[in-house]
């Protein structure tokens, strides 16, 4: 027997690490929703759950970039940092997922450029052409499942709160319906 959603967005509580930022369009749009969100430093990742008394901070986890620039900006200049997160996520998580907002696709991320307007705005800016490098670095990180994650666009910002609500539930659901088979069995 499948798991409402209804029941699920009673259940979860949605946890955000205490170094997430600018991450008010999320928070505003779970509390529209009727959903509770909760401040906690977690191991890794931006975003996890708790549910039903069950906390899958360990085992289900997001990671949020902004934009493709954030991303760009951690891959070049934070590489290290940042494929240590990965790694260490990877090791635990059965479910590492990396959303990145403001871009709707693969192809659209491959051939992103530098809107004109940010180039001027940044003169010491060099590069324009960011998505190109993005796009293999991330299909290099996925290859091999080398950090098994998965990689979800979210084009509107406004629609992140939906897309984490998301994948939560359809972990959640699966384990619900894994414990219940050997619970029953």
């Amino acid at each position: 027997m499948p798991i409402d959603k209804k029941t699920f967005l009673k259940a979860v509580t949605i946890l955000y690490d205490t170094r997430e930022q600018k991450n008010q369009h999320i928070l505003t749009a779970l509390s529209e929703m009727g959903v509770q969100a909760q401040e906690r430093k977690l191991d890794y990742g931006d975003y996890s759950f708790t549910a039903d008394g069950r906390d899958f901070s360990l085992s289900c986890v997001i990671e949020r970039k902004a934009n493709v620039d954030e991303l760009y900006n951690n891959i070049m200049s934070d590489r290290g940092r940042l494929e240590k997160e990965l790694y260490a996520a990877s090791q635990c998580a059965k479910q590492l997922t990396l959303i990145v907002e403001n871009i709707g696709s693969w192809e659209e991320l491959r051939s992103y450029r530098v809107p004109d307007w940010q180039m001027k705005a940044n003169p010491q800016r060099i590069k324009e052409d960011i998505g190109a490098p993005v796009y293999s670095t991330l299909k290099s990180w996925q290859s091999g499942n080398r950090y098994r994650f998965s990689v979800e666009f979210v084009p509107d910002k406004a629609q992140t709160a939906a897309k984490i609500l998301e994948i939560f539930y359809y972990y959640w659901r699966t384990y619900k319906e894994m414990t219940g088979v050997r619970k029953s069995g």
